[in-house]
């Protein structure tokens, strides 16, 4: 199976490349729904880290969800070298856990023992943690980010490099909410792409002719692994798509039916400031259904 062609987000590199330049103080944490592109972004800038901060910057992604593969589960900036030997030690430490969760869960060692060639002072670092709540737990996230925290400002001290940054992301919602109850981390949200960037896609993906992108635009509205799933799971096969949704649609609306929370629900949709017509309990059950 063939790579996609890293299209349109440039504007979204450009911009981890600015925040990416200075010492920021606080780790970033991202949240973006599974399929949004999340991975291919950071996996992208990782691999052009240097184009911004030059041969000596280090940059890394750990997929903390990788189970097996040390290949599939890190990834450097390009002249940045890590030592298969140690992180294969590492890596035995720890047997019976996950390597991605291992790596996520040891950053310093890979630091100072793992990468070759290291030259951290007045240099750009980098490291990102893909899909870390999944990975780790989302009863132990509010513990890990506020370990992030001070493990930027303890290598900041100790190596003395230009800029230390980390980036955590997850695909869930919850521990959005648990980690912005403190003051440990930065919270942003990255969505799917915009309508010129998703045609981009769209035809790279070699359509048949009978498709029209409008139809396409409409049910998934920029949503990468849905337009993926579509030309590689159903071969552009819309209507047969459709009717495997409705049926997981069908098992949704009668549970919205149980709970008797349809007109709620029709309200919102005609308008989001019905909120205020309903009540707290009703919206907690609405939003856990709906999630």
């Amino acid at each position: 199976m063939r790579e996609i062609r890293f299209v349109n987000r440039f504007s979204e590199i450009n911009a981890l490349g600015q925040w990416a330049s200075e010492f920021r103080a606080l780790p970033l944490y991202i949240y973006g729904p599974e399929g949004c592109g999340k991975t291919r972004l950071f996996k992208e800038f990782i691999k052009r880290f240097d184009e911004f901060f030059g041969e000596d910057a280090v940059a890394i992604y750990i997929d903390a969800m990788e189970r097996e593969s040390i290949d599939k589960a890190i990834l450097t900036s390009k002249t940045a070298q890590l030592g298969k030997e140690t992180l294969i030690s590492l890596i035995e430490r720890f047997s019976g856990f996950k390597i991605g969760e291992i790596l996520a869960n040891n950053i310093a060692t890979i630091l100072e023992k793992a990468v070759i060639k290291k030259k951290y002072e007045n240099n750009h670092v980098l490291v990102v943690i893909d899909d870390v709540s999944r990975a780790i737990g989302v009863d132990k996230i509010e513990w890990y980010i506020k370990w992030l925290y001070e493990l930027m400002w303890k290598i900041s001290e100790e190596y003395k490099p230009k800029a230390v940054n980390f980036i955590a992301t997850t695909s869930e919602g919850i521990s959005r909410r648990l980690v912005a109850r403190h003051r440990h981390a930065t919270i942003y949200l990255i969505w799917n792409l915009d309508k010129s960037g998703f045609e981009e896609l769209f035809y790279e993906l070699n359509p048949p002719s009978y498709t029209n992108f409008n139809d396409v635009w409409s049910l998934f509205g920029g949503d990468l692994s849905k337009l993926i799933e579509l030309a590689w799971l159903w071969r552009w096969d819309i209507d047969t798509m459709i009717r495997y949704y409705r049926d997981i649609l069908r098992e949704l609306v009668i549970e919205l039916m149980r709970k008797d929370l349809v007109k709620e629900l029709e309200l919102i949709l005609e308008d989001i400031d019905n909120l205020s017509k309903i009540s707290s309990h009703e919206i907690d059950l609405l939003e856990q259904i709906l999630v």
